[in-house]
């Protein structure tokens, strides 16, 4: 087998708030798997993401704090770094956007694209707050869509994905002050995606992404493509110097905060002694992204658009999951109407949670992401039940069959790998029940298959690596790793009579679902 290098990369959240649940389960878990996957297959896989602090979400947050942004920022990062610890999700490069050296290689994107002719520098608007005598931008000027005219604010539509024009944007008003805003027009920086809307189509319509995605994309490119404003007069960002007529303003965050996969890439690199472009020229190398569907239109535009002008291959695939509800209700900071995940970890055990996140997943555009106390409970019986057959199994440690994968479950498992290389995670989690059945765990005590568990917990270890393990080490030694061919497996140790720590998935508390019931269930029957 060819061994290949992916760089995984989720969409960086901005530092306005802790993670919650519909952040982790959309995107940062589904990273997770698929690079503790790659990884068990023989792979090298990087988690590379970062923290989007140039834009408007954080000074909003920082205002009505009345606090130095700065210092906002970095108390978010580090509520944002200890929720994706508490759910065992360990990037292994974090970008800050305000690093210098951020900033030094996004100019360098800027005018890579520039030396190639895709930078233009043309009349536009920007939106102007004549009481507080600023320009705005992203969240900072709310309005309604020309599209759909759902509440908006000037960035991107969540319900229908159109990137919103300053001169389109209906009723726009100052988040700051509510006052109503005024166009100006002004100078601007363009990425010229008309130019290129032919070949980016083209390319897009052969890539392996799912049907959904490359059918929405193709039909933009071929009846709506424009040229996408890329600078803006805002007070933080990346600061450009040329061209002349646009020096002063900054980078739009939709392109700089998520170049931050390029730095982080870069910096990866380095860390391995290895040439950047010599890696991502690779044919063995794959890039794939990460986020909810409120990124798509600029991942798989902007920044696809982005790396086919400098002569870069266009992202292997992009997984994109619908916005993640609570109980039938859109995950809310500020109705309170959300999960915060570093808090759920410490009543839930984080095994569970993956598990039950990752069961919520769903393919793009079925709007069906729906977190529910009864599926957490089922998701804990449901992960009970493998314990205790497994468990069962292995009292009879002194009869073992040796015997590799029967050809039934050895299917299982190449569809099972499918189904994870190309980002169909409900299908994988099917395949897994599918296995259990069909191995016939806990229904033949009179003999132990060391082959078969050790398959199974490593179709489980993407999912819950700690569980796994745990299992692994007490079935098969402390040297036991996660393999998916049969003949991998070797017994470090004989099984042990009996596995001496508690089950994982132990039911969830009176308390929690008591608690959880008054602030979610109750307010959805009353709506």
């Amino acid at each position: 087998m060819t061994t290949r290098t992916f760089f995984v990369c989720p969409a960086p959240p901005c530092p306005n708030g802790k993670l919650h649940l519909g952040h982790i389960g959309g995107v940062y878990l589904l990273t997770d798997l698929f690079v503790r996957f790659q990884r068990m297959r023989g792979h090298r896989a990087y988690q590379v993401t970062g923290a989007d602090e140039h834009g408007t979400y954080t000074l909003v947050k920082a205002r009505k704090l009345g606090r130095p942004v700065d210092e906002v920022a970095q108390l978010h990062i580090d509520e944002i770094k200890g929720c994706l610890q508490a759910m065992h999700i360990e990037p292994d490069i974090f970008v800050r956007t305000t690093d210098a050296t951020h900033k030094q290689n996004s100019l360098k994107i800027f005018r890579e694209l520039e030396a190639a002719g895709y930078i233009d520098v043309r009349d536009g608007y920007q939106l102007h707050c004549e009481t507080c005598n600023e320009f705005v931008a992203d969240s900072l000027a709310v309005g309604h869509c020309p599209a759909c005219d759902a509440p908006t604010d000037s960035n991107l539509c969540e319900n229908c994905g159109l990137a919103q024009q300053h001169s389109k944007l209906r009723a726009p008003r100052h988040t700051s002050c509510g006052k109503p805003l005024a166009l100006r027009p002004i100078r601007q920086a363009f990425f010229d995606i008309p130019r290129m809307a032919d070949r980016l189509e083209d390319a897009i319509g052969r890539s392996e992404w799912g049907e959904t995605i490359r059918r929405k994309e193709c039909a933009w490119l071929r009846d709506e493509a424009h040229a996408l404003p890329m600078s803006r007069i805002f007070e933080r960002g990346v600061m450009l110097e040329t061209p002349a007529e646009v020096a002063g303003q900054t980078l739009m965050t939709w392109f700089e905060g998520l170049w931050c996969f390029d730095t982080g890439i870069r910096l990866q690199c380095a860390r391995d002694e290895v040439d950047y472009d010599t890696v991502m020229r690779d044919t063995d190398t794959r890039l794939l992204f990460f986020m909810g569907q409120d990124n798509r239109f600029y991942y798989t535009i902007g920044v696809t658009g982005s790396l086919l002008a400098r002569g870069y291959p266009l992202p292997a695939n992009h997984s994109i999951q619908d916005f993640y509800n609570l109980e039938g209700e859109k995950f809310s900071t500020s109705r309170n109407h959300a999960l915060w995940a570093d808090e759920v970890s410490q009543q839930v055990d984080p095994s569970v949670l993956r598990y039950a996140l990752a069961r919520i997943a769903k393919p793009f555009g079925n709007n069906n992401n729906d977190f529910q106390i009864d599926g957490l409970i089922q998701s804990a019986s449901h992960i009970l039940g493998w314990e205790n057959a497994i468990r069962r199994d292995s009292l009879h440690p002194t009869n073992v069959d040796a015997r590799g994968l029967t050809p039934a479950l050895d299917d299982i498992v190449q569809r099972y790998v499918a189904a994870m290389d190309q980002v169909r995670f409900w299908d994988a989690l099917e395949l897994i029940d599918e296995y259990f059945v069909a191995a016939r765990f806990g229904t033949s005590p009179e003999a132990w298959r060391p082959a078969q568990v050790s398959v199974f917990l490593s179709l489980l270890h993407p999912v819950m690596p700690v569980l796994a393990a745990r299992y692994g080490g007490a079935f098969f030694g402390e040297n036991w790793i996660p393999a998916l061919e049969a003949n991998a497996t070797l017994l470090a140790a004989s099984p042990r009579a009996a596995v001496d720590f508690p089950p994982f998935g132990v039911p969830i508390a009176d308390s929690f679902i008591r608690q959880y019931q008054s602030r979610f269930q109750r307010a959805v029957d009353v709506a």
